[in-house]
């Protein structure tokens, strides 16, 4: 069956030992379509384009501590002996599952501190996080970095460079499942949060769509260590995460079955609610 090659070089520019990948070119572009996204979003509420830019740099520093800390995890024994190369960010990898993850985390954080809406500060975020890891991932399918079981499918990709860090026969492009998959994440936690801001639909669409998303397509990678039950981490986590998502399911049905008024989780210091910017 045919297969479609991919001949480019990792490396997009490099200075001696600095290197710009076709992966850091598409990781920087979406974060910056993340957060052009957020602030429109942001226009409608309370929230200022400054406050959005603040809590976007919150929810970079969140995000790569976390998927570096992940990625540790995973790999303790790449780093025993010499733990000073796990703060090395441009020495290993990071795990993708870092960015919602600590991203959410430290942007919660950040709104609280800041005396924002945390739940509309979480919704404005979604849309824009989930479309940045999309972009993202056409980095990934140039560089071939993320391993995947062998397919004879026409639109299986291998990879032709001399210096490529991809596999040289036929395989799943699984990243790209996930390209599209995360766009149809954003259309639809984008719906919400045009809709419904500030009750954690979009974060909620997001978070839950895509741990079940990566939980099927986990089973196509080989680049991650099984573990409990023969899950690798990346599906650990969604489990874990798609229960945290049924317990708010069920705690907003409770409540809507009930007839009482649904609480916020946390709203924020002073409770201000959000409205929009004239």
């Amino acid at each position: 069956m045919p297969a479609i090659a991919i001949p480019w070089d990792p490396d997009l520019v490099s200075f001696g030992p600095i290197r710009i990948t076709w992966h850091s070119l598409f990781a920087i572009i979406g974060m910056l379509v993340g957060v052009w996204v957020a602030r429109r979003l942001g226009r409608r509420t309370s929230i200022a384009d400054d406050q959005i830019t603040t809590l976007a740099f919150w929810a970079l520093g969140g995000g790569l501590i976390m998927a570096r800390l992940l990625y540790v995890v995973d790999n303790l024994d790449q780093f025993s002996g010499n733990w000073i190369q796990a703060f090395a960010f441009a020495n290993g990898g990071i795990t993708v599952w870092g960015a919602p993850l600590g991203g959410a985390i430290a942007v919660a954080g950040a709104a609280w501190w800041m005396k924002l809406n945390v739940p509309t500060a979480l919704d404005i975020g979604a849309p824009g996080l989930i479309l940045g890891m999309a972009i993202g991932r056409v980095g990934d399918l140039i560089n071939g970095e993320h391993w995947s079981l062998p397919t004879d499918l026409f639109w299986a990709v291998f990879y032709t460079h001399p210096n490529t860090v991809g596999q040289s026969t036929p395989v799943h492009p699984a990243t790209t499942y996930e390209l599209l998959g995360d766009l149809i994440l954003f259309a639809i936690a984008l719906f919400f949060a045009r809709r419904h801001l500030n009750r954690l639909y979009a974060f909620w669409t997001t978070l839950a769509g895509y741990a079940t998303l990566r939980f099927g397509l986990q089973f196509l990678r080989i680049d991650q260590p099984e573990h409990l039950f023969g899950l690798q981490q990346s599906q650990i986590i969604s489990v874990l995460v798609l229960l945290f998502f049924v317990a708010w399911l069920t705690n907003k049905m409770r409540y809507a079955l009930t007839g009482s008024t649904d609480p916020s989780p946390v709203k924020s210091r002073n409770a201000t609610p959000p409205e929009p910017r004239k």
